[in-house]
């Protein structure tokens, strides 16, 4: 669910594109630090973000351990201590895109597990 635009209500998201999130988690995964410079290493890790931020506003159970631990690691690589800063190094940038890929990849597994509509 998602607020409207005029912020009074909440309203149906439309489904996760997994194809599109698995594309940007193929490419942070297998693009290498020399392909890449700051601004598109930036610009890639706010996508991936936002591609992990909408599977977690998905219903999962609760009951099951490996979600909970998934979750506990998605949330920490999206706190704003663990997002690098312009004064952190191109491979502390890249680290974190690929730690997001890798995040995402294991939140998007779940969502086909559990997710809404997927079995």
């Amino acid at each position: 669910m998602k607020r409207d635009p005029d912020k009074r209500r909440l309203v149906p998201e439309a489904p996760p594109d997994i194809e599109v999130m698995q594309q940007a988690i193929d490419a942070a995964i297998q693009s290498p630090l020399s392909k890449l410079d700051r601004a598109d290493l930036d610009e890639q890790s706010e996508e991936l973000a936002e591609h992990l931020r909408r599977l977690l506003r998905e219903d999962y159970p609760e009951d099951v351990p490996a979600v909970r631990a998934v979750f506990r690691a998605a949330y920490r690589i999206l706190d704003t201590p663990m997002r690098p800063t312009p004064a952190d190094s191109d491979y502390t940038a890249w680290q974190h895109w690929r730690n997001l890929a890798h995040a995402t990849d294991a939140v998007l597994d779940m969502f086909r597990r559990y997710g809404r509509g997927v079995r």
